[in-house]
Parts: C-alpha cells; sequence; structure tokens
C-alpha cells in the first residue's frame, strides 16, 4: 500500500543519503562541505520530496509529515475508483499516446511516466488499463501491468492532490541551496507566473499527482 511504503522510502532515502555523507566525512572531508558543494538533486515522483530535502528546501521531519499525507491520500484515492497502471516496452511517447487514446474509451488513461526512452509507463481505469495491452501487444509492443495501489500521475489522483495543496499552504518550504529539478517540468524550480520559488515548488508537487513524471527529460538535462 502506498500509505505504508511512500514514507519507508523517504526515510530510506534520506538515510542512504546521510550514510553517504558520513562516509565521506570519515574519509576526511570537512564536515558540511560535501552538503554544501551539491551541484543539483533530482527524485522521481515520490524522490523528488528526497531531493527537496538534500537541496535544503525543507527540514526531513517537514518532509516526512508531507509524505505521510500524500501517501495516505493517494492511497484513498486509489481506493476510491479500481485503476492500475501498464509499463510499456519499446514505445516512444507518440506511440504511448496512440495507445492510451485507442484504449481509453469513456474511461480515464493518460502517460504516467516518461521513464527512459522505449520505457513509459501508463495510468488510469483499470478497465482502460486492460484494454491497453491488447492494444499495445497489437502494435507490437511489450505490456506489463504493474503491482502498484492506483493510478499514479493520472486524473484519478486529482482528490489527493487537493488534500496536498492544503497541506503545502501550511508547510515551511524555503529556496533549495541548489537546483532541484521538477518532475511536471522537467526544468529546476523556479520562479514562475508571479510566484516566488517556494510558491512555485508547492504548485509543482501538487501538479505532479495528475501530471506526467517527466524523468527521461530530467537526465537529459
Amino acid at each position: 500500500q502506498t500509505d505504508v511504503s511512500q514514507p519507508a522510502i523517504y526515510v530510506t532515502s534520506v538515510a542512504c543519503w546521510r550514510g553517504l555523507l558520513a562516509s565521506v566525512w570519515q574519509a576526511g572531508a570537512e564536515k558540511g562541505v560535501e552538503e554544501a558543494s551539491v551541484l543539483a538533486t533530482a527524485g522521481l515522483s515520490l524522490g523528488e520530496y528526497t531531493a527537496l530535502h538534500i537541496a535544503g528546501a525543507f527540514s526531513f521531519e517537514d518532509g516526512l509529515e508531507l509524505v505521510v499525507l500524500r501517501g495516505r491520500a493517494m492511497q484513498d484515492a486509489a481506493e476510491a475508483v479500481p485503476s492500475g497502471m501498464v509499463a510499456l516496452i519499446g514505445a516512444d511517447e507518440a506511440q504511448a499516446v496512440a495507445v492510451c487514446d485507442e484504449a481509453r474509451e469513456s474511461d480515464v488513461l493518460v502517460c504516467a511516466n516518461f521513464n527512459a526512452p522505449g520505457q513509459v509507463v501508463i495510468s488510469g481505469s483499470k478497465s482502460a488499463c486492460e484494454r491497453a495491452v491488447t492494444v499495445a501487444q497489437a502494435k507490437g509492443l511489450k505490456a506489463t501491468p504493474l503491482a502498484v495501489a492506483g493510478a499514479f500521475h493520472s486524473p484519478l489522483m486529482a482528490p489527493a492532490a487537493e488534500r496536498l495543496r492544503e497541506a503545502l499552504r501550511s508547510s515551511r518550504i524555503t529556496a533549495p541551496r541548489c537546483p532541484v529539478f521538477s518532475n511536471v517540468t522537467a526544468q529546476p524550480h523556479a520562479p514562475d507566473a508571479g510566484l516566488g520559488v517556494e510558491d512555485s515548488i508547492r504548485a509543482r508537487l501538487v501538479e505532479q499527482l495528475t501530471a506526467p513524471v517527466r524523468w527521461s527529460a530530467s537526465c537529459a538535462n
């Protein structure tokens, strides 16, 4: 369940980072030097919270509170509607969009994760995901249903996004000390449309729940 796995992954990720720093300090580096010398951070989906924490945008504790709420909200949204995700192997963005358009019918089905060249995950209603497997195979693509709680990064996560928006309004976020790549834009978080970088981060984290993760483009940038 994503309400359990998200806090566990966040804590483990931060522990790995702290362990890396400790090993560097033991090797003789001055404490704090490595944190200050990070050039940029990025993380896929939930990993963006670890990336923001490492860059100093929020404390470990504040990040954990957001992640716990995010996981519970996404689990509730997943349980509200039968849904899922399907990985398409060998598909580019245009092919993945074509699969969604053909299999969607009156349901929800969208591209959710652009993970790497030739690997796109689509997300939506359970029935649409089942049709997508057949459609993808007919197009010569490998389609693998994923063992996930629900249709992440799709419009079905809109209720979770609204709950996260409310929590983020009162969250303590500061400007990161290095660039942090946004999953939504594949570009570093920055002031946007009259918003300071702190409010822009809040807005992008809300959008992230219903928008596709552009991880491949982030890595390329």
